[in-house]
């Protein structure tokens, strides 16, 4: 084997070592890529139906809040209701006649949905306005 023949498989070597490590590179890069938004995907599905629980949990303390009043007209205040392990907050408040304005606070790990209802009337029992803030 002659110096030529040894630097020209010196310079395939290099050239093959430099395609490998290129290609992996861009291989490495891709699966990064889509793992980064799996993680990202899975992250925005938890926080999807943490807001979907926390939306029913104000709901279903609205509810309790309505019963509340309907159980005694002239109820106001604060009181905290716990519902599989999560607990919401509703205020009754007194704004003037027959009209009551009741503020929920909805929260599951982290995520806060509120509603803001107002009712006109206790019997029958009307409601105003039902709004998510």
């Amino acid at each position: 084997m002659n110096i030529k023949d040894i630097k020209k498989i010196k310079n395939e070597g290099f050239s093959t070592l430099l395609i490998v490590i290129l290609l992996g590179g861009v291989a490495l890069t891709l699966v990064l890529t889509l793992t980064t938004s799996s993680v990202w995907s899975i992250r925005g599905s938890i926080d999807s139906r943490n807001s979907n629980q926390a939306k029913s949990l104000a709901n279903a303390c609205a509810e309790v809040a309505l019963e509340a009043m309907r159980e005694n007209n002239s109820y106001t205040g604060a009181n905290n209701v716990t519902l599989n392990g999560n607990t919401c907050t509703y205020t009754i408040t007194n704004t003037g006649g027959t009209t009551r304005g009741i503020t929920v606070t909805g929260t599951v790990n982290s995520i806060v949905r509120k509603l803001n209802i107002t009712t006109s009337t206790f019997n029958p029992l009307v409601i105003s306005s039902w709004q998510e803030n």
